[in-house]
């Protein structure tokens, strides 16, 4: 079967025809997206695929990392969370350490709930509803979260949700429905962030529905979950928290179809992130708790992906305490902005030519992303400044005339409007140095030697060659620390899943230098860090750092033909997948029977055999069926046990079995 792979990336949007039966890439296209219309930037790249292949494809699969950079960029929707039961000194004290930036937008409605339905309380539903008036103005979306949801089948849940939609047009997600693991609040943390991605995988999901339409395509789409399998649009915008590493995951299917390596670490460098996966014996590392990104911490399953922020766009800056450095977040490359609006190259050669000094980011430009002026969100301020910038991009120093400000309110104004996803910066980027250096020149190679020599004469006092050079270096050496600290992490037992400490990264940076420096030059000690497995690169420009990185390292950077497509050839050759586990346990304290502990019930039997039967057959239908609501139509169940056993001074005793039950999508739909 031949199917089209898209991923809408931070920075490029990417497509392909694929042949799932052959595992060939028939054609590919590359072109930047569009975060302000994203249907414009879908549209431009299948224009670029030949339409009498397109014709011919019958289904299309969809990554995007626009979850992975939301997170990373701490941007979204309004979401708001309704906590059912949750003690709130509790929450008060630890709600930061899941990824919480405040309590704004949780509502902690009050009642006594416990593991068993006879002996909760039911809340004050008539104060809850009045209380709902206030807290749901502004909302794109809500989540309700209940204590010991899985006990009482989200009860609580069900019952809030009534009175929402009684009282607002928004849409309503039942944390019974995205998490059952326990620790309700980390479950919030989950079930809030998904309400804060509604907004933008709605967009996502409405940019392609109407790229195809209008290319007169109707052909079933899915969309790649962090786990790297498929789940169907409709299940995907309401379930948008199962995106975070959509676009990682698919990255990762996507090196493994290319390469076929059995060990390796897969590094993928976009606009945005570098995400790293871990491969061995060509399965890829699961999470073990639930992702973690940025600050969240979820209950979410996928692949195991260390996500960090350097990417192609990753913002460059100076300061005069530390000099030149890598910012944690994009802004759109100046080489990309005066290709679209060649007054930029202009006003830039205007300052150079000035001899500017300028301690004020004078190359930056700002641009606008959404309309604000009908939402009383924002003050007159901030709505000046987006009405400044609506017919076209401004520097950060005409935007200050414009508004008669000095800069540091508008670095307030600024700050603000770019964490909410209203405007984006654009400015000098490892982008504009690969265009300077020759590495890469899709754009406006004149607009990013001009923002470079502002950079020299303002900040930095060296040569343009040598900025380049550091550039180039600072983004080789965040690669370095970031695999170390990952070797550290994951294979040191006393490190396992921990925030390395300073001493731990000082000696990462030492290794770094060592390694740099190379064995002939090391007087008494030789790096500390040497890989085993190769890195292979995807993502467009890997064939630039990675070799260097790979070298220090003391391994081989492998760089796949198709390497700049791999998300997009991964979300293709990718199927709806479920994996469940399923558990029969004995019963406590020597009782006779045992438990057959299902996802959403609890079941008791007698007979052991008997147990084993019901497992077996209603774990394979509860896969199968979680399977269909994410978009399959025909469906294989097959399962394993895991018996779990412990050594005690009586000998050997049985703990439980686990059945891990597997249903996966036979043909696409």
């Amino acid at each position: 079967m031949i199917g089209i792979g898209i991923d809408t990336g931070g920075t490029c949007t990417d497509a392909v025809i694929y042949d799932t039966e052959k595992n060939q890439v028939l054609a590919w296209a590359k072109d930047l997206t569009t975060k302000r219309d994203l249907k414009v930037g879908i549209s431009n790249v299948l224009k670029k695929l030949p339409e009498d292949q397109l014709k011919l494809c019958t289904h299309a699969a969809l990554s995007t990392t626009l979850a992975t950079n939301a997170c990373v960029e701490n941007i979204g929707g309004n979401g708001r969370l309704v906590f059912i039961g949750i003690d709130e000194e509790v929450l008060q004290d630890t709600y930061a350490s899941y990824g919480y930036q405040s309590l704004e937008d949780v509502y902690v409605l009050k009642c006594k709930i416990t593991d068993s339905q006879k002996e909760s309380e039911e809340p004050d539903w008539e104060n809850f509803k009045e209380d709902m008036e206030d807290f749901l103005k502004g909302a794109d979306c809500v989540s309700i979260v209940q204590l010991f949801s899985a006990a009482h089948l989200g009860a609580y849940e069900k019952k809030a949700a009534e009175v929402i939609k009684g009282l607002y047009p928004v849409p309503i997600i039942l944390g019974k429905d995205l998490f059952l693991d326990l620790n309700a609040i980390k479950r919030g943390a989950g079930a809030l962030l998904n309400a804060r991605l509604v907004p933008l995988i709605y967009q996502f999901v409405q940019a392609i529905d109407k790229v195809f339409l209008s290319m007169g395509m109707e052909i079933p789409t899915t969309i790649i979950r962090s786990d790297g399998s498929q789940m169907s649009k409709k299940f995907a915008s309401l379930h948008p928290v199962e995106t975070l590493l959509s676009g990682p995951a698919a990255s990762i299917v996507g090196g493994i179809s290319l390469t076929e390596i059995a060990d390796a670490l897969i590094v993928d460098m976009g606009g945005t992130t570098t995400d790293i996966a871990i491969v061995k014996n060509g399965i890829p590392k699961e999470v073990e708790k639930g992702i973690q990104i940025g600050n969240w911490k979820t209950f979410v399953k996928g692949v195991y992906i260390d996500t960090f922020g350097l990417g192609g766009d990753t913002a460059i800056h100076y300061k005069k305490s530390s000099g030149l450095y890598l910012e944690n977040y994009r802004v759109v490359p100046i080489c990309s902005l005066a290709s679209r609006y060649p007054y930029v190259l202009t006003e830039l050669k205007a300052l150079v030519c000035s001899d500017t000094m300028d301690s004020h980011f004078a190359y930056e430009y700002i641009c606008l992303l959404k309309d604000i002026e009908q939402d009383d969100k924002y003050n007159k301020d901030e709505k000046a400044l987006c009405r400044a910038v609506t017919e076209k991009p401004l520097s950060i120093r005409e935007a200050a005339k414009v508004l008669n400000s000095e800069f540091y309110i508008i670095k307030r104004i600024l700050t603000r409007l770019e964490e909410d996803g209203i405007i984006i910066r654009s400015g000098l980027t490892p982008t504009d140095i690969m265009h300077i250096k020759g590495d890469y020149t899709e754009f406006n190679k004149e607009a990013s030697i001009y923002a470079a020599r502002l950079v020299c004469q303002s900040y930095y006092g060296k040569e343009l060659e040598e900025l380049c050079d550091s550039v180039y270096e600072m983004v080789e050496k965040r690669l370095y620390e970031n695999i170390a600290r990952i070797i550290l992490t994951t294979e040191c037992e006393e490190l396992k899943n921990e925030t390395l400490d300073a001493q731990s990264q000082s000696l990462i940076h030492y290794s770094y230098q060592l390694a740099k420096k190379g064995l002939g030059e090391c007087s008494l000690s030789a790096p500390l860090f040497q890989l085993k497995t190769k890195l292979v690169g995807v993502g467009a420009p890997m064939h630039i750092f990675l070799p260097e990185v790979a070298r220090l390292f003391g391994t081989e950077a492998i760089l796949p033909k198709y390497a700049s497509v791999a998300n997009a050839i991964g979300a293709i050759a990718s199927k709806i997948t479920v994996t469940v586990d399923v558990y029969l346990r004995p019963r406590p304290n020597r009782e006779e029977g045992y438990d057959a502990v299902m996802p959403e019930e609890k079941r008791f039997f007698l007979e052991y055999e008997e147990a084993c039967e019901f497992i077996k057959q209603a774990g394979c239908d509860y896969a199968s069926q979680k399977a269909k609501e994410r978009g399959a139509e025909t469906v294989e169940a097959k399962y394993e046990v895991i018996r779990q056993e412990a050594s005690t001074g009586y000998g050997v005793i049985w703990i439980e079995d686990i059945y891990r039950i597997t249903a996966t999508e036979c043909t696409h739909a």
